[in-house]
């Protein structure tokens, strides 16, 4: 196995650049996952390390090798693609076989590296079947197969269970992570679900228009985004994001949040030095509760929808708030866009799922000052991330 290198990578289609100075290692047996929206260039980021788009600038390296010039079939990589891409008229065998044939492997190791893989992704009982026999998600696992029969340096994948439905999606992503740690394998996937990328990666990577904006350990994006971008993208349901102002009361300081101001914990955090100014205020939506009598902090709002989830209840809700509204909020839902006047924000809130709160309500919100996460209005950059909240494990 061997490491995949990105140094200072630019891609430009004529003016325009899909991917900026792209530097990132995928260490040897890790497995790392871009994301990001449509057209943030992640896609092209993959297939620039496939040779299957030409660099404009920069250097990408695959074990020991600058790739730049080398073809995608000298290159070592294997490539699992959104379509499986099987041959329909062979059976499941020949499909996994066929990469080693064109290579001229001995017959006897071409069995042997097969019926390993199939017994590795538990599709031993299926190789004299052909694809029309096969569930979408054993012909992905045979898609799989095959890119893995090759023992190639590095995986690349390109939203390979995007044509899956949700519950063979869940199934799958999990197989793929317990393959590829049982295998070792460096490995660059693609998707635009966070949610895939946080349950499978040993680091994730977000890109947004072609810049790579943090690149971290699932816990650590979650618990400390770097920017306002990072902050809304990741998490389900998003982060709820306001417009507040820091201010110095009695000594110590608050956040004002349309009509509530939330006391902030004393000890030199650096939001302090935005006293007298107005500030990107996140609060995750499981930070918010209802309020028992004892709740100092608490927010106001009134009930819009409770969506129950089973296990919980969403209740969105307007509050006397301003929402947030940014230029990197724009490709995404910003969850606090005001519904019913400019006065107003919405936010979610995670509540347990036997909730008395009915649309109509006026609530109480318990919140947390130490759990919240401010941003500067003009760069977008997190003043405070709630690092003392981060969990030391490192994810996979």
């Amino acid at each position: 196995m061997g490491q995949i290198e990105f140094q200072n990578v630019t891609k430009l289609y004529g003016e325009t650049p899909a991917v900026r100075d792209l530097t990132l290692t995928v260490h040897e047996g890790e497995f790392v996952v871009l994301v990001g929206p449509s057209g943030c260039g992640k896609t092209t980021a993959l297939r620039m390390v496939a040779g299957l788009e030409e660099i404009t600038d920069g250097e990408i390296r695959i074990g020991e090798r600058v790739v730049n010039d080398l073809p995608p079939r000298q290159r070592d990589i294997a490539m699992v693609f959104q379509n499986y891409a099987l041959y329909p008229h062979k059976s499941v065998y020949d499909n996994l076989a066929f990469g080693l044939r064109m290579r001229k492997i001995a017959k006897g190791e071409q069995r042997r590296r097969v019926e390993e893989i199939a017994r590795v992704l538990g599709i031993e009982d299926l190789l004299a079947r052909k694809p029309a026999q096969l569930s979408g998600g054993q012909r992905q696992r045979v898609a799989m197969g095959r890119a893995i029969v090759r023992e190639p340096q590095a995986f690349l994948m390109d939203e390979p269970l995007s044509n899956l439905d949700a519950k063979l999606r869940v199934q799958m992503r999990a197989e793929i992570a317990r393959i590829q740690q049982t295998l070792g394998v460096t490995t660059l996937y693609v998707t635009h679900d966070q949610v895939e990328a946080m349950t499978m990666g040993h680091r994730v990577a977000v890109m947004r228009g072609g810049i790579l904006q943090q690149v971290d350990a699932p816990q650590r994006l979650y618990h400390a985004p770097r920017n306002l971008f990072v902050a809304s993208f990741v998490g389900s349901p998003a982060m709820n994001l306001l417009e507040g102002e820091v201010v110095r009361t009695n000594g110590g300081v608050s956040c004002k949040l349309g009509q509530a101001e939330l006391e902030l914990p004393a000890g030199g955090s650096p939001v302090e030095r935005y006293a007298g100014r107005r500030v990107a205020v996140g609060i995750r939506p499981e930070e918010l509760s209802e309020a028992g009598a004892d709740a100092r902090a608490r927010l106001t709002g009134r009930v819009l929808l409770v969506e129950s989830l089973g296990a919980e209840s969403l209740a969105h809700l307007e509050l006397s708030a301003t929402p947030l509204d940014r230029p990197e909020l724009a490709d995404l839902a910003a969850p606090s866009a005001p519904l019913l006047g400019e006065a107003t924000a919405t936010v979610r809130a995670r509540l347990a799922a036997d909730t008395r709160v009915r649309p109509g309500d006026i609530v109480d919100l318990a919140v947390d000052p130490r759990k919240l996460y401010f941003f500067d209005l003009d760069s977008g950059e997190a003043i405070r991330a709630a690092e003392s909240a981060v969990p030391t494990a490192v994810a996979g």
